[in-house]
């Protein structure tokens, strides 16, 4: 628990939103199967990914789309600064991209990501970047596009971490990694960047099933934002049916306005745009073109 917001105790209503329904009201909670040991975060985030929240194919082609609307194509130059499990950079360079390089800050996630590319017989591997390390690993590159996916307002850090975060040095945080991606880029060049929406309401569903051994367990998703503190945590838990336990890695950030990563991607110096993929239900996006 967070000394500061474990300070006051306060009632806040809660509105619920359940996230197995919002891509198909009709679909039940995903089962997984079962385990002999209790699989990865990074494993169990790319089934939500690939088999909940997205519809893979078509949000690629969506992706790949709206890139090309700036120049962006398959002989492009292409970083991920975020890639994860390879969520869609993966699933691009399967259909031809194949000058993307993939970095991660994350062991367990790169770990997942090399092998699922060496199992399906594909070229692209990840290797361990944070986002505070870009600019001395590409030191001699430019790149066409940079993608960063589902992660800026981490750049302050509180990815797996229980940390107290506060505005000035959040958005400070932010900025600094935004300059080192402007760097990166040649000129013209286009940064793919998102955010939780604004519009994100707290909620915690279940969205899954597994057993390990004979225990079975359910995938939660929870989302709380403390608006009183600006501060957002969100949390996918493995909770014990049997027991009701929970068990999860903390991811606590600054309560990132889109009005302020707008201000700060301008104030760095990109000409933004605010786009719009129907095929992205949880996140705003920009695309940020360096002049």
């Amino acid at each position: 628990m967070l000394r500061r917001a474990s300070q006051r105790q306060r009632v806040s209503r809660v509105v619920k939103i359940n996230y197995k329904t919002m891509f198909d009201k009709n679909k039940k909670i995903k089962d997984f199967g079962t385990f002999e040991k209790e699989p990865t975060f990074a494993f169990l985030w790319n089934k939500c990914v690939y088999e909940l929240l997205y519809n893979p194919s078509k949000y690629t082609e969506q992706f790949c789309n709206l890139l090309s609307n700036y120049g962006v194509n398959k002989e492009s130059t292409i970083l991920d600064v975020c890639a994860g499990s390879g969520f869609p950079t993966m699933d691009m360079y399967r259909l031809g991209y194949k000058n993307i390089t993939c970095v991660d800050g994350y062991d367990e996630q790169i770990d997942f990501f090399n092998k699922r590319a060496e199992q399906q017989g594909l070229g692209i591997r990840s290797s361990k970047c944070s986002f505070n390390e870009v600019s001395e690993k590409f030191k001699d590159q430019k790149f066409k596009a940079l993608v960063c996916r589902g992660g800026i307002w981490y750049s302050a850090g509180g990815y797996h971490e229980n940390i107290l975060p506060e505005r000035e040095s959040s958005l400070r945080g932010i900025k600094e990694t935004l300059v080192k991606f402007y760097d990166l880029l040649e000129t013209g060049g286009v940064l793919y960047v998102d955010k939780f929406r604004d519009s994100e309401v707290d909620h915690e569903d279940v969205v899954g099933t597994f057993s390990v051994g004979t225990d079975s367990k359910e995938m939660v998703f929870n989302t709380h934002r403390d608006r009183e503190l600006s501060i957002r945590y969100a949390q996918m838990k493995i909770r014990d049916i049997k027991t009701k336990k929970d068990s999860w890695i903390p991811n606590v950030t600054y309560d990132l306005k889109e009005s302020e990563l707008g201000q700060l991607l301008e104030g760095v110096g990109f000409t933004v745009v605010r786009s719009d993929l129907s095929e992205e239900k949880f996140f705003a996006v920009w695309i940020a073109i360096k002049k």
